[in-house]
């Protein structure tokens, strides 16, 4: 494991060594957390596609390369940081707002999840990943030199 790691922490990866072993990664079962509530979202008509992925894009997405959630949430907290965000927002988890049990994937669900994408990406599969790929590498050497100035 060690050799792996400082492999690719060598050729100018990200590596994240867990202290216990776990089933999956931990930005997988994250963003499959994510996945799950929007499904959730869509099959009861609360959200379309589009509003799902403005609200990511618009809103955490554009702090998570920086922070992260969890320093994210630390700093929702003004100058009492994560202890007073926990204090005031803490209660809200308790909301019954949240779903993270797995919608049934019924054909309904998929279609209408297939339907939204469709029709909020006009451009091709190859044009979205190319878009993503440079955004991707130009927030990471934006990034990369904000923590190399610290």
């Amino acid at each position: 494991m060690k050799w792996a790691s400082e492999f690719y922490d060598y050729i100018g990866k990200s590596v994240i060594t867990m202290d216990h072993e776990v089933p999956g990664f931990i930005a997988n079962r994250l963003q499959e957390a994510l996945w799950r509530e929007a499904l959730h979202m869509i099959d009861a008509g609360e959200a379309t596609v589009e509003q799902i992925d403005r609200s990511i894009t618009d809103g955490p997405g554009l702090r998570w390369p920086i922070h992260g959630p969890m320093t994210t949430f630390h700093l929702a907290g003004g100058q009492g940081g994560m202890s007073h965000m926990l204090d005031h927002f803490g209660p809200s988890l308790k909301s019954p707002w949240t779903r993270l049990e797995a919608p049934e994937l019924t054909e309904d669900l998929r279609n209408d999840v297939v339907a939204g994408v469709d029709a909020a990406e006009h451009r091709s599969v190859n044009e979205l990943i190319a878009e993503r790929d440079e955004a991707i590498i130009a927030i990471r050497g934006i990034v990369d030199g904000i923590k190399a100035r610290r």
